[in-house]
């Protein structure tokens, strides 16, 4: 199982989280890197199940609590559980999959090395309240002036891809 090292992309909702997380991915896909993504859903609405009217839909319906569909070209997952499962286990599994690089949206209080994404004034104290903060995406270069981790403005996010999978490879897993 490798080690692939983990980089989070931490904001409030609508902050351009998947934007961004989206633009790194295809930068790495683009290098030949395997970059793979976790994604936090933390709002109320449950996620659909990704296959209705299907087998693995109906498979799922019957009470199975994990439930693969794997063709010649893509795998799909889907596990039913009680509470959020824990970053750590996910990373675990993905791990077993042996990527470049585990890309993950959200799970804000984790530890491992993440970007902060400001939007608004209100944003500022994740500044303060969050650990292990590699950099800061700041839509606004007023707002984090006074901030002394390295900021990188939004509009020059995509000229600062190579530096920015830099420093997500870098990232050190757990």
């Amino acid at each position: 199982m490798s080690r692939a090292p983990v980089f989070q992309f931490v904001g409030f909702k609508n902050s351009g989280k998947t934007s961004l997380l989206s633009d790194l991915i295809a930068y790495g896909a683009e290098k030949g890197e395997r970059v793979a993504a976790i994604k936090h859903h933390s709002h109320e609405e449950p996620l659909k199940v990704m296959h209705l009217e299907t087998d693995s839909y109906r498979l799922h319906e019957s009470g199975a609590f994990l439930t693969g569909v794997d063709s010649p070209r893509r795998f799909q997952l889907e596990l039913s559980h009680e509470d959020d499962f824990p970053l750590e286990e996910l990373v675990s599994i993905y791990r077993h999959f042996s990527p470049d690089l585990i890309a993950v949206e959200g799970f804000k209080e984790e530890e491992y090395p993440k970007a902060v994404i400001i939007k608004r004034e209100k944003d500022l104290p994740l500044l303060t309240q969050l650990s292990n903060i590699q950099l800061v995406i700041t839509w606004d270069e007023v707002q984090t002036g006074h901030v002394t981790y390295p900021v990188i403005k939004l509009d020059d996010w995509r000229e600062r891809l190579p530096e920015v999978f830099e420093i997500a490879k870098g990232g050190a897993g757990r």
